[in-house]
């Protein structure tokens, strides 16, 4: 279980129910078996211990899975034991004997096949490798409950498990003595108890040791049962995880689960008979995304984002279930009454679809015979912070009531809260009002009563709601009535937020812009322009740019997404600039693109799908830009062109050679599947000179890096972070000889404090043996197979604070420095989870 308290319910539960069985045998005479009222009994008081619990598990893991599990728990075949309480001083791990038969019989390769509704399964290594990840996990948990004496484990690598455990920092501090014996390797049990006692440094063992080892074990651990994540998601994606390009990435989508079984359940529906690879990658992606203070189950959290992406205009509906529905759940034929009435659906039988199409996504459960739909707690509670405040609204609702003084704190918690949705008239009676800020409400409109205000300096809108009477009586709505804007004189800043899919914004936005360039005082403009061509309105008005501060311009048909491919941080250092343009959808280079370029601080280009090197948009237009993020641009190969910008630069003599993207930043790149190269061709000299962050995500095609001519420029740079780009195969890419590389002395990226490389497959060096980041401070590495050494040239820095990695990964390594050095500053990771927020951490402690 992800959720700790309640995986410490379970064990406490396991262990009470040890106890009541232990309790009624020893009630029983040896002579007598226990009759079916005893069994009876026995039965009904474990199920009371579990009942609050089954109900996890039982709704989505099938019958039979649930049977054959029991049905082990019968016959169990411990193959290890470890024995943890008999005294701290002297505590044990015991191999039995049956542990090298398993071992020995497990399929060719690692697979493992198991028979499941008439299909094979197939395990590959990595599953298993998770789920010894997973037992060492849980057994680092519940090894520390002082109730826990005794702890089985049981099936195939069970003796890997006790390998792995026994060489944990966490283990060797708890235990002064940590045995291992390979049982099979003695004739007898008492040639075994000796070898423990002589391991241990006693002569004999106790009987009362002796005794413990004959009793049942107060935990078992079986790895077959970890393997149920995998099985379980094969169950439900079907046949398309055997394919050969998608398997690696269920793999990862699985990884990242963490072992949370609903999510496994709800991932493996919303891909089932899914063969686009790019979508698996984006559903594993997503489901890594750094979790936030509302979110209770991060992992569940990201899972139903990634599947209302899917849903498209269907997420509607699983907001107003999430909203309307009852804990009991709700007849299904008034809820697509309910649907129809508030517009989201035409027919009956468009709803009878929708509720059909979330039951097979899990969003919905059937009960009372098919008659009703319910919605599961838990999903319920996560589709409540994804959905925001629409769900827990706060905004206090006592108009009318006659307010002096904010209400006393009692009266808030009591009060009923509303949606602010709709902005009264009576505002335009604020005739000394200054600013009005609407910024992250889902308001439908603004009254023309706002025009009065002619005292306003700054006005921000956010238009994300919807009317549903309006939308059903198909009355012809206006988002900002003709000529409010126009009358605001004195306004200084004016950002307007809409949804993207709300079609009311296209008629307006062109009278918009009419008005907001009659408004000599405005110093700062957020606006969203559908179409290229509203730009011209600006131009053509002579609308100076460079009276505009602060202006954020995202031009395109962009289409609306519940969450965003990009991470968190990415998208927080876009907004914070001062002059930014997201241009969506793109085809070709448009002359108005170029002109806005001109100006701005920050460009986002999102899902271009002509441009081929960002040096397209023309390097003198980009003299400004600090900030540059690239995402899902398909047909781009590379960002720059050197020998370009050559011939630009023999027709146009007054092009500087030092302001070649000179003022760039923060450059991040993501999901850009043909990019071959960083920099192609010739590096002049203050190219990229100012770059302090570089991220490259998911370009699985890029090979080239770093050329030493380019590594000569990043004299400042501080933070890169390289992701899922399986072709890499060094950083640095050069051809200098052995003897020449000896003699250098520069020590290249001389301000690199942070390295993050992950899922880097084909990795073999980080540095091709030039001395890089003398004053590095973190490290990490995940998923790099083939990096097998690391030398003096990768980690020679005196400041490192920390290498984040696997364990097995970090145990194989070979070095050429003293690894004892390094070995205190390791920070061993199981998972994806445990990655994701060492490097947020990491990020905090750098920036303060």
């Amino acid at each position: 279980m992800v959720n700790k308290g309640r995986h410490e319910g379970w064990i406490r539960d396991v262990l009470q129910i040890n106890r009541k069985v232990r309790e009624m045998e020893k009630m029983l005479p040896k002579e007598r078996k226990m009759t079916p009222v005893d069994t009876s009994k026995m039965y009904s008081e474990i199920i009371t211990l579990l009942d609050h619990s089954m109900d996890d598990i039982e709704a989505y893991v099938p019958p039979e899975v649930i049977n054959k599990m029991c049905k082990k728990s019968l016959a169990v075949d411990t193959t290890a034991t470890i024995h943890t309480k008999e005294t701290r001083s002297d505590s044990k791990v015991e191999q039995g004997k049956k542990g090298t038969i398993h071992r020995h019989s497990a399929v060719k390769q690692g697979e493992e096949a198991s028979a499941q509704h008439g299909n094979i399964i197939f395990v590959p290594e990595k599953i298993c490798d998770l789920a010894v990840d997973f037992a060492i996990n849980q057994i680092s948990r519940d090894i520390e409950n002082p109730e826990v004496l005794r702890i089985g484990i049981s099936g195939r690598d069970a003796i890997r498990v006790t390998s792995q455990l026994k060489n944990l920092p966490q283990i060797r501090k708890m235990f002064n003595v940590v045995v291992q014996v390979r049982a099979s390797s003695y004739s007898t049990i008492a040639d075994i108890e000796k070898h423990i006692a002589a391991q241990s440094g006693n002569s004999t063992l106790s009987r009362q040791e002796k005794a413990h080892r004959r009793m049942t074990v107060d935990l078992e651990i079986r790895m077959e049962d970890h393997l149920l994540s995998w099985k379980l998601f094969c169950m439900n994606v079907g046949k398309v995880v055997r394919s050969s390009h998608i398997q690696g990435v269920a793999i990862d989508v699985v990884e990242r689960c963490c072992g949370h079984l609903l999510a496994i359940v709800l991932m493996g529906r919303a891909l089932k008979e899914v063969n686009d690879v790019s979508i698996w990658k984006h559903a594993s992606h997503a489901l890594c995304v750094c979790p936030t203070s509302q979110m209770k189950d991060s992992i569940l959290f990201n899972a139903l984002a990634f599947i209302c992406e899917q849903l498209g205009s269907k997420t509607n509906c699983v907001k107003h279930c999430a909203l309307n529905m009852d804990k009991e759940g709700m007849d299904k034929v008034h809820l697509i009454q309910r649907w129809i009435k508030d517009g989201l659906i035409g027919t009956v039988g468009e709803g009878e679809v929708i509720v059909e199409d979330l039951l097979n996504a899990f969003l919905l459960e059937s009960s009372q015979n098919g008659v009703s739909v319910r919605m599961r707690d838990e999903i319920r509670e996560e589709l409540g912070n994804l959905f925001g405040p629409k769900l827990n609204p706060p905004v206090l609702n006592l108009g009318g009531k006659g307010l002096t003084m904010p209400p006393n704190d009692e009266a808030w918690e009591e009060a009923g809260c509303e949606l602010f949705m709709k902005v009264p008239p009576e505002v335009g009676e604020l005739s000394n009002l200054e600013v009005l800020d609407f910024e992250g409400t889902e308001i439908i409109s603004l009254p023309m009563d706002v025009g009065k205000l002619s005292k306003l300096t700054c006005l921000k809108l956010s238009f994300y709601g919807e009317d549903k009477d309006e939308r059903k009586n198909n009355r012809s709505t206006t988002i900002i009535p003709h000529n409010v804007i126009g009358k605001l004189l004195q306004l200084e800043e004016l950002s307007i937020d809409v949804n993207p899919d709300d079609e009311r914004w296209n008629g307006t936005v062109k009278n918009i812009i009419k008005e907001v360039c009659s408004l000599k005082e405005l110093k700062v403009l957020k606006l969203y322009l559908p179409e290229i061509v509203l730009l011209n309105d600006f131009m053509w008005n002579e609308i100076p740019f460079l009276s505009l501060s602060r202006f954020s311009f995202m031009v395109g048909g962009h289409l609306k997404r519940i969450i965003s491919r990009l991470p968190r941080e990415t998208t927080f250092e876009f907004k914070k600039q001062k002059r930014c343009l997201k241009y969506v959808n793109g085809e070709d280079i448009p002359v108005e693109i170029k002109e806005v370029l001109q100006h701005a601080t920050a460009l986002f280009l999102d899902r271009h799908l002509t441009l081929t090197k960002l040096s397209e948009f023309g390097i003198e237009n980009m003299k400004k830009l600090e900030v540059c993020v690239l995402g899902e641009c398909k047909e781009i190969q590379t960002l720059v062109d050197g020998a370009e910008i050559n011939k630009q630069e023999d027709n146009a003599r007054d092009v500087n050679e030092d302001t070649v993207l000179g003022s760039l930043q923060y450059l991040s790149i993501h999901y850009m599947k043909n990019l071959r190269s960083f920099w192609k061709g010739p590096v002049q000299k203050g190219c990229l000179s100012s770059l302090k962050s570089l991220a490259l995500h998911t370009c699985p095609q890029l090979t080239t890096i770093f050329t030493l001519d380019l590594l000569e420029n990043l004299n400042i740079l501080e933070e890169l972070v390289i992701e899922n780009c399986p072709k890499i195969i060094s950083l640095v890419t050069h051809e200098l000889p052995a003897e020449e590389i000896q003699l250098c002395s520069i020590d290249h990226l001389p301000k690199l404090k942070k390295i993050s490389l992950h899922y880097m497959h084909e990795l073999i060096s980080i540095s091709s043996g030039l001395c890089i980041a003398p004053k590095v401070e973190w490290m990490s590495f995940y998923g790099c197979p083939n990096l097998k050494t690391l030398s003096p040239m990768d980690v020679s820095s005196s400041n490192l604070k920390g290498i984040i990695g696997e364990v097995d990964w970090w145990n194989e390594l070979t070095w050429n420095v003293q690894k004892e050095n390094l070995d205190s500053i390791f920070v061993p990771v199981k998972g994806v989870t445990e990655l994701m927020n060492q490097i947020a951490e990491i990020g905090d402690q750098l920036q303060h």
